[in-house]
Protein backbone atom coordinates (compact mmCIF):
# COMPACT_ATOMS: atom_id res chain seq x y z
CA UNK A 1 0.00 0.00 0.00
CA UNK A 2 1.23 3.36 -0.46
CA UNK A 3 0.86 5.28 2.08
CA UNK A 4 0.29 9.42 1.72
CA UNK A 5 2.45 11.91 3.95
CA UNK A 6 -0.99 13.64 4.90
CA UNK A 7 -1.06 9.83 6.31
CA UNK A 8 2.18 9.39 7.98
CA UNK A 9 2.16 12.97 9.23
CA UNK A 10 -1.59 12.24 11.08
CA UNK A 11 -0.16 8.87 12.21
CA UNK A 12 3.07 9.77 13.98
CA UNK A 13 1.24 13.14 15.89
CA UNK A 14 -1.52 10.70 16.79
CA UNK A 15 1.94 8.52 17.92
CA UNK A 16 3.01 11.26 20.16
CA UNK A 17 -0.15 12.47 21.61
CA UNK A 18 -1.74 8.89 23.06
CA UNK A 19 0.55 8.38 25.57
CA UNK A 20 0.16 11.81 26.50
CA UNK A 21 -3.92 11.37 26.49
CA UNK A 22 -3.22 8.22 28.46
CA UNK A 23 -1.29 10.19 31.15
CA UNK A 24 -3.52 13.68 30.96
CA UNK A 25 -5.98 14.80 29.54
CA UNK A 26 -7.73 10.96 29.31
CA UNK A 27 -10.33 11.75 26.68
CA UNK A 28 -10.39 7.94 25.44
CA UNK A 29 -8.06 7.96 22.60
CA UNK A 30 -5.73 6.14 24.08
CA UNK A 31 -7.70 2.79 24.34
CA UNK A 32 -6.49 0.06 21.91
CA UNK A 33 -9.36 -0.70 20.13
CA UNK A 34 -9.69 3.83 19.25
CA UNK A 35 -6.21 3.49 18.36
CA UNK A 36 -7.23 0.81 15.59
CA UNK A 37 -9.93 2.52 15.07
CA UNK A 38 -8.21 5.95 13.83
CA UNK A 39 -5.76 4.06 11.86
CA UNK A 40 -7.48 2.26 10.42
CA UNK A 41 -9.71 5.31 9.16
CA UNK A 42 -6.86 7.09 8.08
CA UNK A 43 -5.13 4.46 5.97
CA UNK A 44 -8.71 3.93 4.75
CA UNK A 45 -9.14 -0.30 6.29
CA UNK A 46 -11.43 0.27 8.87
CA UNK A 47 -12.20 -2.92 9.27
CA UNK A 48 -8.63 -3.96 9.75
CA UNK A 49 -8.47 -1.10 11.94
CA UNK A 50 -11.02 -2.06 14.36
CA UNK A 51 -10.70 -6.23 14.17
CA UNK A 52 -6.58 -5.58 15.81
CA UNK A 53 -7.43 -3.03 18.40
CA UNK A 54 -10.63 -4.64 19.68
CA UNK A 55 -8.33 -7.73 20.38
CA UNK A 56 -6.21 -6.24 21.75
CA UNK A 57 -8.59 -4.10 23.66
CA UNK A 58 -9.97 -7.67 25.28
CA UNK A 59 -6.50 -8.01 26.79
CA UNK A 60 -6.69 -4.70 28.57
CA UNK A 61 -9.61 -5.76 30.93
CA UNK A 62 -8.80 -5.90 34.32
CA UNK A 63 -5.57 -4.84 33.70
CA UNK A 64 -4.02 -1.55 35.50
CA UNK A 65 -0.99 0.13 37.03
CA UNK A 66 -1.80 0.38 40.14
CA UNK A 67 0.77 1.54 42.14
CA UNK A 68 2.45 3.10 39.35
CA UNK A 69 3.70 0.03 37.60
CA UNK A 70 4.68 -0.76 34.30
CA UNK A 71 2.06 -3.08 32.49
CA UNK A 72 2.20 -3.75 28.35
CA UNK A 73 0.78 -1.03 26.40
CA UNK A 74 -1.65 -2.47 24.01
CA UNK A 75 -2.62 1.22 22.99
CA UNK A 76 0.59 1.58 20.99
CA UNK A 77 0.94 -2.05 19.81
CA UNK A 78 -2.46 -1.60 18.53
CA UNK A 79 -1.66 1.26 16.66
CA UNK A 80 1.82 -0.24 15.57
CA UNK A 81 0.18 -3.27 14.21
CA UNK A 82 -2.92 -2.07 12.34
CA UNK A 83 -0.03 0.17 10.89
CA UNK A 84 2.42 -2.77 9.65
CA UNK A 85 -0.93 -4.83 8.81
CA UNK A 86 -2.30 -2.33 6.58
CA UNK A 87 0.78 -1.26 4.84
CA UNK A 88 2.35 -4.47 4.48
CA UNK A 89 -0.86 -6.37 3.43
CA UNK A 90 -0.60 -8.82 5.53
CA UNK A 91 -3.69 -10.80 7.98
CA UNK A 92 -4.66 -8.84 10.88
CA UNK A 93 -4.06 -12.42 12.81
CA UNK A 94 -0.55 -12.03 11.79
CA UNK A 95 -0.75 -8.03 12.62
CA UNK A 96 -1.79 -8.73 15.76
CA UNK A 97 0.91 -11.44 16.90
CA UNK A 98 3.25 -9.06 15.92
CA UNK A 99 1.94 -6.64 18.26
CA UNK A 100 2.30 -8.39 21.10
CA UNK A 101 5.89 -7.70 21.36
CA UNK A 102 5.60 -4.29 20.90
CA UNK A 103 3.23 -4.23 23.85
CA UNK A 104 5.93 -5.97 26.01
CA UNK A 105 8.67 -3.51 24.68
CA UNK A 106 6.63 -0.78 25.76
CA UNK A 107 7.15 -2.01 28.99
CA UNK A 108 10.47 -1.36 28.82
CA UNK A 109 10.18 2.46 27.99
CA UNK A 110 7.30 3.12 30.60
CA UNK A 111 10.47 2.47 33.57
CA UNK A 112 12.63 4.25 31.37
CA UNK A 113 10.11 7.26 31.05
CA UNK A 114 9.15 7.53 34.67
CA UNK A 115 13.14 6.91 35.58
CA UNK A 116 13.81 9.83 33.52
CA UNK A 117 10.65 11.64 35.01
CA UNK A 118 12.11 11.68 38.14
CA UNK A 119 15.05 14.39 37.20
CA UNK A 120 12.09 16.79 36.04
CA UNK A 121 10.50 16.41 39.32
CA UNK A 122 13.67 16.95 41.44
CA UNK A 123 14.25 20.42 39.80
CA UNK A 124 10.58 21.57 39.87
CA UNK A 125 10.80 20.83 43.97
CA UNK A 126 13.44 22.80 43.69
CA UNK A 127 12.53 25.58 41.81
CA UNK A 128 9.24 25.39 44.19
CA UNK A 129 11.43 26.12 46.97
CA UNK A 130 13.59 28.86 45.09
CA UNK A 131 9.76 30.13 44.49
CA UNK A 132 11.02 30.13 40.81
CA UNK A 133 7.54 28.85 39.03
CA UNK A 134 8.33 29.70 35.99
CA UNK A 135 11.15 27.00 36.00
CA UNK A 136 8.48 25.05 37.75
CA UNK A 137 6.28 24.92 34.83
CA UNK A 138 9.17 24.08 32.17
CA UNK A 139 9.84 21.02 34.26
CA UNK A 140 6.34 20.05 33.79
CA UNK A 141 6.36 20.67 30.22
CA UNK A 142 9.62 18.66 29.61
CA UNK A 143 7.53 15.98 31.45
CA UNK A 144 4.92 15.80 29.74
CA UNK A 145 6.87 15.95 26.56
CA UNK A 146 9.02 12.57 27.65
CA UNK A 147 5.93 11.06 28.34
CA UNK A 148 4.64 11.70 24.80
CA UNK A 149 8.15 10.57 23.23
CA UNK A 150 7.74 7.00 24.84
CA UNK A 151 5.05 6.61 22.19
CA UNK A 152 6.44 8.71 19.99
CA UNK A 153 9.56 7.66 19.16
CA UNK A 154 8.30 3.82 18.27
CA UNK A 155 5.45 4.69 15.97
CA UNK A 156 8.00 7.26 14.41
CA UNK A 157 10.55 4.12 13.86
CA UNK A 158 7.57 2.62 12.77
CA UNK A 159 6.41 4.71 9.97
CA UNK A 160 10.01 5.50 8.94
CA UNK A 161 11.47 2.03 8.25
CA UNK A 162 9.02 -0.42 9.99
CA UNK A 163 6.84 -1.75 6.55
CA UNK A 164 10.02 -1.95 4.97
CA UNK A 165 11.73 -3.59 7.29
CA UNK A 166 8.69 -6.21 8.33
CA UNK A 167 7.71 -6.61 4.79
CA UNK A 168 11.74 -8.21 4.06
CA UNK A 169 11.41 -10.02 7.15
CA UNK A 170 8.17 -11.72 6.18
CA UNK A 171 9.90 -12.08 2.69
CA UNK A 172 11.92 -14.71 4.12
CA UNK A 173 9.79 -16.16 6.92
CA UNK A 174 8.81 -20.15 5.55
CA UNK A 175 5.07 -20.62 5.21
CA UNK A 176 4.79 -22.89 8.06
CA UNK A 177 5.63 -20.23 10.67
CA UNK A 178 3.53 -17.58 9.17
CA UNK A 179 0.82 -20.17 9.30
CA UNK A 180 1.71 -20.89 12.41
CA UNK A 181 1.52 -17.01 13.89
CA UNK A 182 -1.65 -16.56 11.73
CA UNK A 183 -3.38 -19.12 13.77
CA UNK A 184 -1.67 -17.85 17.11
CA UNK A 185 -3.29 -14.44 16.54
CA UNK A 186 -6.80 -16.05 15.81
CA UNK A 187 -6.53 -17.71 19.04
CA UNK A 188 -5.73 -14.68 21.06
CA UNK A 189 -9.22 -13.29 21.29
CA UNK A 190 -9.72 -16.90 23.20
CA UNK A 191 -7.37 -16.01 25.04
CA UNK A 192 -8.62 -12.35 25.91
CA UNK A 193 -11.73 -13.43 27.03
CA UNK A 194 -10.17 -16.42 29.02
CA UNK A 195 -8.61 -13.41 31.05
CA UNK A 196 -11.23 -11.44 31.50
CA UNK A 197 -13.40 -14.32 32.51
CA UNK A 198 -10.82 -14.92 35.65
CA UNK A 199 -11.72 -10.87 37.05
CA UNK A 200 -15.77 -11.63 36.78
CA UNK A 201 -17.94 -13.05 39.13
CA UNK A 202 -18.79 -15.87 36.15
CA UNK A 203 -19.98 -18.79 39.20
CA UNK A 204 -22.65 -16.12 40.52
CA UNK A 205 -23.80 -15.32 37.08
CA UNK A 206 -22.94 -18.84 34.76
CA UNK A 207 -26.63 -18.56 33.76
CA UNK A 208 -26.19 -15.70 31.42
CA UNK A 209 -22.70 -16.90 30.44
CA UNK A 210 -24.54 -19.57 28.76
CA UNK A 211 -27.03 -17.37 27.67
CA UNK A 212 -24.94 -15.64 25.75
CA UNK A 213 -23.05 -18.67 25.08
CA UNK A 214 -26.13 -20.18 22.97
CA UNK A 215 -27.28 -16.95 20.86
CA UNK A 216 -23.65 -16.75 19.71
CA UNK A 217 -22.66 -20.37 19.03
CA UNK A 218 -26.19 -22.07 17.97
CA UNK A 219 -28.22 -19.37 16.90
CA UNK A 220 -25.35 -17.87 15.21
CA UNK A 221 -26.15 -14.35 16.27
CA UNK A 222 -23.74 -11.40 15.57
CA UNK A 223 -21.98 -9.91 18.36
CA UNK A 224 -23.54 -6.78 18.27
CA UNK A 225 -27.00 -9.23 18.97
CA UNK A 226 -25.57 -10.81 21.73
CA UNK A 227 -24.67 -7.28 23.11
CA UNK A 228 -27.77 -6.01 23.07
CA UNK A 229 -29.70 -9.31 24.01
CA UNK A 230 -27.22 -8.66 27.50
CA UNK A 231 -28.40 -4.94 27.55
CA UNK A 232 -31.91 -5.91 27.86
CA UNK A 233 -31.35 -8.47 30.82
CA UNK A 234 -29.43 -6.09 32.72
CA UNK A 235 -32.43 -3.04 32.43
CA UNK A 236 -34.63 -5.89 33.34
CA UNK A 237 -33.18 -6.97 36.30
CA UNK A 238 -32.26 -3.31 37.33
CA UNK A 239 -36.21 -2.11 37.08
CA UNK A 240 -37.18 -5.03 38.51
CA UNK A 241 -34.78 -4.86 41.78
CA UNK A 242 -35.48 -0.76 41.80
CA UNK A 243 -39.15 -1.78 42.05
CA UNK A 244 -38.66 -4.28 44.92
CA UNK A 245 -36.60 -1.87 46.75
CA UNK A 246 -39.35 0.79 46.28
CA UNK A 247 -42.03 -2.00 47.15
CA UNK A 248 -40.12 -2.31 50.52
CA UNK A 249 -41.58 -0.38 54.28
CA UNK A 250 -38.62 1.98 54.58
CA UNK A 251 -39.87 2.49 58.34
CA UNK A 252 -42.90 3.10 61.01
CA UNK A 253 -44.50 0.92 63.52
CA UNK A 254 -44.58 -2.46 64.05
CA UNK A 255 -48.54 -3.62 64.06
CA UNK A 256 -48.01 -5.26 67.73
CA UNK A 257 -47.75 -1.76 68.58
Amino acid sequence: MDVQFWQIALIVLYGFFINYDKNGTMIGTSQAVTAGLIVGLILGDLKTGLYIGGTLQLMTLGISSFGGSSVPDYQTAALVGTYITITTGQSASLGITLAIPVAMLMVQLDVLKWTTNIYFQNKAQNYADEENYKGVERMHLFGVFNTMLTSGIPVLLTVVAGPTIVGQIIDYIPDWLTGGLTVAGGLLPALGIGLLLRYLPVKSYFGYLIIGFVAAVYLDMPILGVALLGAAIALILFKKNSSDQTAQPTGGMDEDE
